[in-house]
């Protein structure tokens, strides 16, 4: 009888403690959830905080900022409001990089003269300015731009007073040699 009370004991006791413990991880993951959200809701308002910042550098006319939306941590969304235009999108994409290069520790960005010919003028030359500010904060922004000539005298100035590397043909390759040619080739 002791032997089945003894059981019977136990058994109760296993019941309660699976019980707790059931309990303590239902509560766990209800914590970890509304530690992500929370995080995630600060993650978005400074990011969106810091892309509207830039927009307004960009646009002084006013116009919207790029927003994103980080809905978990595995799954966001990156628009901006009433405007899908190309030119729209692609300037998304370069007031992310900044906000996210000023935001973090991230100590560089590259960005290519190919994604700046979807972007206006104007904001080509703004970007510019932003991209020297960095400099501030010791980061670094690497940008491979042509055809400078087709933009602003202030564009221009900016671009030769910050920069490092300046590649053309006919010997200033970086290397001594066109990439596209082969050494005892006329290839282009």
């Amino acid at each position: 009888m002791t032997a089945t009370i003894n059981a019977l004991k136990e058994q109760n006791e296993a019941y309660l403690k699976e019980s707790n413990l059931a309990q303590e991880k239902s509560e766990a993951d209800s914590d970890l959830k509304r530690s992500t959200e929370d995080i995630l809701v600060s993650l978005e308002g400074k990011i969106n905080g810091k892309m509207r910042e830039f927009n307004n550098v960009l646009y002084p006319d006013i116009r919207k900022a790029p927003q994103i939306n980080l809905k978990s941590h595995n799954s966001y969304s990156f628009y901006t409001p009433d405007d899908d235009g190309t030119g729209t999108k692609f300037k998304g994409m370069f007031l992310f990089d900044l906000a996210i290069l000023y935001l973090t520790n991230l100590p560089a960005l590259a960005h290519d003269s190919l994604l700046l010919s979807n972007v206006s003028y104007q904001a080509t030359e703004a970007l510019f300015r932003l991209y020297v500010q960095s400099k501030s904060l010791n980061k670094q922004v690497f940008l491979a731009f042509d055809k400078a000539s087709s933009h602003s005298p202030e564009a221009n100035q900016l671009l030769l007073e910050n920069t490092v590397l300046r590649l053309s043909s006919n010997g200033n390759e970086l290397y001594g040699i066109s990439w596209k040619k082969g050494e005892n080739s006329d290839e282009v």
